[in-house]
């Protein structure tokens, strides 16, 4: 994957869901395209501001990852 489609993976995961009305589309939608896109960078050295804005967003309000596991290895100097 590269960092172009990474972002724009980011992008539509973040309209997709707030397209989603209730738990059940999210648990099918929208929490396993979060954990792929985590996974794929997970010290978020690719995504730029905004999508890591985006992804620490949905992190908190529906907790995929832990918080204590939540971005341990991000590099700050790519803020």
């Amino acid at each position: 994957m590269t960092k172009q489609e990474l972002n724009r993976d980011v992008k539509r995961l973040w309209n997709n869901h707030l397209k989603c009305d209730n738990y059940d589309q999210i648990e099918k939608t929208v929490i396993p395209e979060f954990k792929r896109l985590y996974g794929a960078d997970k010290d978020f050295k690719y995504l730029n501001r905004d999508n890591i804005l985006r992804i620490m967003v949905l992190n908190r309000k529906y907790n995929i990852i832990p918080f204590h596991r939540f971005g341990l290895m991000i590099d700050e100097n790519n803020l």
